[in-house]
């Protein structure tokens, strides 16, 4: 298989459930609080990759230095970002949630630039602008009609709070995969203290940790859980690790189209003439910023 077609696959597998993921959030938070909800999510994550380690009989013996950027990855990753992506879902439609982490392009961007001195290339660089240019279109209405106190203006800006947590621990996934951790590793420890951060969370706040036992949430937890979490983010930090966080981001890009699509059938999501140029344009930045040549 060609490093190629491999990074497309990975790439296809992030996308495609990412894309998915944005609407089953709701079926979660219609019956638990976001904090319990991300709980049991990445506590089930973590579960089921410890049992894969013990059964690949994977080293899990890792150094105190090591098992804290576990930590670190856990919490920007798996509990911070998570639980702001939730909140924001309570506020705004899943489809322009997912159309915030669009902002992953520029912040891993940037961030690959400041701790890992990764020059940033002019086709990321016009890849970036168009996408840019997307979201602005997307979201002319809220800009044309700024409300600071509108209830979308505040998910959305929870929205990117998240965006910008995701991204803090992208760079320490790079940190790791420098370190030839591998990948199963760092997500494993990372989702076990992301879980425990946020069960910290939920007992300062007082959230009820009881799980809803309705086949709908059962099943949101298990398809995020396992497709959502363990498979997602198993082929997203492979992929970031082969060809860069800054361009492996960009798969934040396409999978908010998918949320839009299903958010129009799910949620009512109104299409305009401004979003669809917004999306066309938003996907063509995808294009520029994956082309190899340039730079």
């Amino acid at each position: 298989m060609t490093s190629r077609f491999e990074n497309l696959i990975l790439y296809s597998i992030c996308t495609l459930i990412w894309g998915s993921t944005w609407l089953v959030i709701t079926f979660q938070i219609d019956s638990a609080s976001p904090v319990t909800s991300v709980f049991w999510r990445f506590l089930l994550a973590a579960g089921i990759l410890f049992a894969f380690c013990f059964f690949k009989k994977q080293n899990l013996k890792y150094s105190r230095r090591e098992h804290f950027l576990f930590a670190a990855q856990g919490i920007f990753m798996f509990s911070v970002n998570y639980m702001l992506t939730y909140i924001a879902e309570t506020m705004i439609s899943s489809g322009l949630v997912a159309l915030s982490f669009t902002a992953l392009v520029y912040y891993n961007m940037f961030g690959m630039r400041i701790f890992f001195k990764k020059p940033i290339t002019k086709n990321v660089i016009m890849g970036s602008l168009l996408g840019g240019l997307g979201i602005v279109f997307i979201f002319l209405n809220e800009i044309l009609h700024f409300d600071p106190s509108s209830q979308t203006i505040v998910g959305l800006c929870v929205g990117f709070l998240a965006t910008l947590s995701a991204s803090t621990g992208n760079m320490v996934a790079q940190k790791s995969y420098q370190l030839r951790i591998p990948v199963v590793v760092t997500n494993t420890f990372g989702m076990l203290y992301g879980s425990l951060f946020t069960l910290i969370i939920a007992l300062v706040h007082g959230d009820n940790l009881a799980i809803p036992l309705t086949g709908k949430f059962l099943g949101a937890l298990l398809y995020l859980a396992l497709f959502g979490s363990v498979i997602a983010f198993g082929a997203y930090l492979s992929l970031a690790g082969k060809i860069g966080a800054e361009k492996a981001a960009y798969t934040s890009v396409i999978s908010p189209v998918i949320a839009l699509v299903l958010s129009s059938f799910f949620e009512n999501f109104k299409w305009t003439p401004y979003i669809l140029v917004g999306v066309l344009l938003c996907l063509l930045g995808n294009v520029l910023t994956l082309t190899k040549r340039a730079g």
